[in-house]
């Protein structure tokens, strides 16, 4: 529910498909105002689109739908023909009218800033802007049970800094959380747009691929190794080390299969580090290392 309530969602086709929509509601409420001559209450109903817009493009978006409403209302008057007392009433409603939309248009797109930036703050990690723990979890577990219902397979890959308070103890902290955002960007750069990459805290990061074939899995974790460990040059003596579980049925619990990626990281941990250690477990079968 909070993606559909997200801009992010409404892109391409879906922002269009909704400012159709909402335009062809305002033009329909003009239509019904003009065929029956009817009172306020069908322009108050032009407050709904214009809240839809809104939410959905932001105040820019909001003002013109506002205008546009507005417009809509004052040819409306003047094709149904109304009598009024006076040559000014119209335009007085119509100042009117653009007013209230222009006030709705301006607290939906603020409502919807403190939205998003609540959902940021609870989802993503402040320092480095990718997804957090909590928000990882979630989606791993959606994937997964998308997984199941579609019988695709899936990897995910735990990575872990080598020497990491090395570095904090010798060049402060500062330098540090520049690692981390270094990290963070070769990450985000050498993964595709179905991918899911999060910090989990400390230097510990966790990537899942969804759809991929054991050897793609490996050779994506080689091309992330690289680019991570090219990221970290001026950050010595910080190196990464990785393992990547890869699972071709999926039957265990996310939090299971985050865990399996990360024995098999404190593997390379234990025999030297600044490596990749990966294992396919098929269900029924046992594991097959390599």
């Amino acid at each position: 529910m909070n993606s559909f309530l997200l801009s992010t969602f409404w892109t391409g086709w879906r922002r269009w498909a909704a400012w159709l929509i909402c335009i062809g509601a305002i033009l329909l409420l003009g239509a019904l105002q003009t065929a029956t001559d009817a009172d306020f209450t069908f322009a108050s109903l032009a407050i709904l689109p214009v809240l839809a817009i809104a939410w959905i493009g932001g105040k820019r978006d909001g003002l013109l739908a506002a205008f546009l409403a507005a417009a809509m209302w004052i040819m409306a008057d003047i094709l149904s023909g109304r009598q009024f007392s006076t040559q000014w009433i119209p335009w007085t409603n119509a100042i009117t009218r653009l007013m209230t939309y222009i006030l709705v248009a301006l607290l939906t797109a603020r409502v919807r800033r403190q939205f998003e930036g609540e959902h940021q703050h609870a989802t993503r990690d402040a320092l480095t802007g990718l997804q957090n723990r909590r928000a990882f979890l979630e989606a791993g577990a959606a994937e997964v049970e998308r997984a199941k219902r579609y019988a695709h397979s899936l990897a995910v890959i735990f990575l872990d800094l080598d020497d990491f308070k090395q570095l904090n103890d010798t060049k402060g902290h500062a330098a540090g959380d520049a690692a981390l955002r270094a990290t963070a960007q070769a990450l985000r750069r050498g993964l595709r747009s179905s991918d899911r990459v999060a910090r989990l805290g400390g230097d510990e990061f966790a990537i899942l691929l969804p759809q991929i074939g054991y050897d793609a899995a490996v050779a994506a974790g080689k091309k992330i190794s690289v680019a991570v460990s090219r990221a970290l040059k001026q950050f010595p003596p910080v190196k990464v080390s990785l393992g990547i579980a890869w699972f071709g049925e999926v039957e265990r619990k996310f939090p299971a299969m985050l865990k399996a990626a990360d024995e098999l990281m404190y593997q390379v941990k234990k025999s030297g580090k600044h490596d990749i250690r990966s294992r396919s477990f098929t269900e029924m079968k046992k594991p097959k290392a390599s």
